[in-house]
């Protein structure tokens, strides 16, 4: 291989590697490295009076229809309950509801932070349809606000949807993170049958392929669950102290790992038309093979001097002027 093939396979190789990287720096979010998560949100100075629990009520009323009477179920709303105006003051925390002071949200977990003290649960696949159940939150919420308000208030709709698609949305991300995980180190591999001939840069540009529109879904899917979340926090709760962010720093390293996989794929098509990979010719290669000759019929040379085909030039001394007598070429 020529030293130009070299050069032009190395860039994309190096692009392919950074995207690789990216990608395993985002996977490990919240696994080993606790600085990169998609979203937070912060509690710590939520603030629910018990007028806030009756328009909350109201809220989910306005929204929700009222069933029939006689359809009531556990977790309905009656008429009679909304007549029910409280005139205590008290002031509702986080930790009333059982909630830390604010949550970072990973893709393959999550951490909470309470007094100071962090606690991250472990690491494992569709964590959010176990941590975030939105029947188990309802109830919670129900039993809170019945406990203090004498009302029976559940979650709002847009929470609750947001949640569930949260939920949904995550799943697939993960599984979409672990497909651009693996096409990744496949372009990896057969990159280096890049370096040989067109032929490998042609599989490895496929492959490529395959990778970069993985790596994209994934980081679509990522940044739209977290911009459903934060949005429907920032739309409901933000008027009782709750806030949510989206983190940056994790988005950027994905769409890095996008820019990188596209890069990658430009370059490796280039490799596949230019750069062509250097042949020896097969004529510099032959070797000079010397060819010796003999008279024909000397009788002054010896018999195994001729079936030999070495000629002694002492034994024939042609006289100047006499006839030039052809030679013959013997096999090596």
């Amino acid at each position: 291989m020529g030293a130009g093939r070299v050069v032009c396979v190395a860039l994309p190789f190096g692009l392919t590697l950074a995207s690789l990287l990216c990608i395993i720096l985002t996977l490990l979010a919240g696994v080993t490295n606790k600085n990169l998560e998609m979203f937070d949100v912060n509690t710590e100075n939520m603030s629910i009076s018990s007028s806030d629990l009756q328009n909350l009520v109201n809220l989910v009323t306005k929204r929700d229809a009222l069933p029939e009477p006689d359809n009531l179920g556990a977790g309905a709303l009656t008429s009679a309950a909304l007549n029910n105006v409280l005139t205590s003051t008290t002031n509702f925390t986080a930790s009333d509801f059982g909630l830390a002071d604010s949550y970072k949200v990973y893709l393959w977990n999550y951490c909470s932070t309470a007094n100071s003290s962090t606690t991250c649960t472990k690491a494992k696949f569709n964590w959010a349809s176990s941590a975030l159940n939105v029947t188990y939150l309802n109830e919670r919420a129900s039993a809170i606000s019945i406990a203090a308000s004498g009302n029976n208030a559940t979650l709002p709709d847009d929470i609750t949807t947001a949640l569930k698609a949260y939920i949904h949305v995550s799943k697939w991300t993960q599984i979409v993170y672990s497909i651009a995980l693996l096409f990744s180190v496949l372009t990896l591999v057969t990159g280096l049958f890049g370096f040989c001939s067109r032929v490998g840069s042609c599989i490895t540009y496929l492959m490529c392929g395959l990778a970069t529109t993985t790596i994209i879904a994934a980081s679509a899917m990522a940044t739209a669950s977290s911009a459903i979340v934060v949005g429907a926090i920032q739309g409901t709760s933000s008027s009782y102290g709750i806030t949510a962010s989206i983190k940056t720093p994790f988005l950027s390293l994905t769409w890095f790992a996008v820019a990188f996989s596209i890069g990658a794929g430009l370059f490796w098509s280039f490799s596949i038309c230019c750069c062509k990979a250097q042949h020896r010719s097969k004529g510099n290669n032959e070797k000079f093979v010397p060819s010796t000759y003999q008279p024909l019929h000397d009788p002054n040379m010896s018999y195994q001097s001729q079936t030999q085909g070495v000629y002694n030039p002492q034994a024939h001394v042609p006289a100047r002027g006499a006839g030039y007598e052809p030679y013959k070429q013997s096999a090596v």
